[in-house]
């Protein structure tokens, strides 16, 4: 009997990709769950009538149904959560589903004896000035008042509470930490980051919005390369009890990347740029800087190793946007 898997956050960027290559090159049967405020039916429709595919809209929150669904999985991918943006947002959305949302997860794992790999995010390395930042270096997070920061806690709370589940009851655990990432299906608004917002803002003919001056620089990662490492991760067993970096390390400025765009996009317009200072949308949150994955432990436990820069990455993209007309 093949193994079955259950994927929280199906219908987002990355549960849906991760889905289609699962059913496509693994003989896995997976149950996906999500309550759609994020994720989009649309990502998932051509696998709704696979016999080796369930889907059940609901949250993670309902620990109820939750019980119920996750009967019998040998495998929990825990990639649904909720991301913080501005300083303006109320903070728990992001700080009651990260945690409550996983602590549940965590529970119906030890409950039927699941490997839960869990996704976080290079958010929890914070401002630390180590750079490549490495899955043992030290975090630096800025204050407590700053409500930006929930997202990174959040995270880290749900790392510290996934080491108290191995631990404590032998729950074999993955954590991934993602650095930035993309693909045509990411949500266009900032929770999905900002080189889809850039698309659209250049094939629209509008302003790129640019916070602060754009020196600051990002390691994004196209979606295919995350799915390898995820991917990577389910029947590895020298990753139970690991903290894993997946990303890419290129790396590339905010300011750099908006230029990339625009020249593959090659609209015929000319590149329009509004800056917009940091503290109108964050307040005193201060942005960090430079974000680089080091990736020797993914290599050398996971094989893993980025194929895609960020040129193919974003032309993909682009084909992709063209061909839906």
């Amino acid at each position: 009997m093949s193994k079955k898997i259950m994927i929280t956050g199906v219908a987002g960027m990355i549960g849906s990709h991760l889905l289609d290559e699962l059913i496509k090159n693994h003989q896995y049967d997976i149950t996906g769950v999500d309550n759609l405020s994020f994720g989009n039916m649309i990502n998932i429709q051509q696998h709704l009538d696979s016999e080796r595919f369930t889907f059940y809209r609901s949250d993670i929150l309902d620990m109820d149904t939750l019980k119920i669904i996750s009967k019998d999985v040998d495998i929990i991918i825990h990639l649904a959560a909720v991301k913080k943006i501005g300083e303006a947002d109320s903070s728990l959305p992001t700080l009651m589903v990260n945690n409550r949302g996983t602590e549940n997860v965590l529970e119906v794992a030890k409950m039927w004896g699941a490997k839960l790999i869990l996704a976080s995010t290079s958010d929890v390395y914070g401002m630390s000035p180590d750079l490549p930042f490495k899955e043992d270096g030290d975090l630096l997070l800025g204050p407590s008042m700053i409500n930006r920061w929930s997202y990174a806690v959040s995270k880290l709370y749900d790392e510290q509470l996934a080491f108290a589940y191995y631990k404590d009851y032998g729950l074999p655990i993955v954590v991934l930490r993602y650095f930035g990432g993309f693909s045509a299906r990411s949500s266009f608004q900032w929770s999905g980051g900002h080189i889809p917002i850039f698309i659209k803002a250049i094939l629209e003919n509008r302003e790129v919005p640019i916070h602060g001056d754009g020196t600051q620089s990002r390691s994004m990662a196209y979606i295919s390369d995350i799915i390898s490492g995820t991917v990577s991760s389910i029947e590895n067993s020298q990753a139970v009890g690991e903290i894993i970096n997946i990303g890419n390390h290129e790396e590339m400025s905010v300011i750099e990347s908006a230029k990339l765009i625009h020249r593959i996009a090659n609209t015929g317009h000319e590149l329009k740029i509004k800056y917009i200072p940091f503290k109108e949308i964050f307040g005193d949150y201060k942005d960090i800087q430079r974000r680089i994955p080091d990736l020797q432990k993914a290599k050398s436990i996971l094989n893993y190793s980025p194929k895609v820069s960020m040129e193919d990455a974003i032309k993909t993209v682009l084909d992709t946007i063209k061909k839906r007309g």
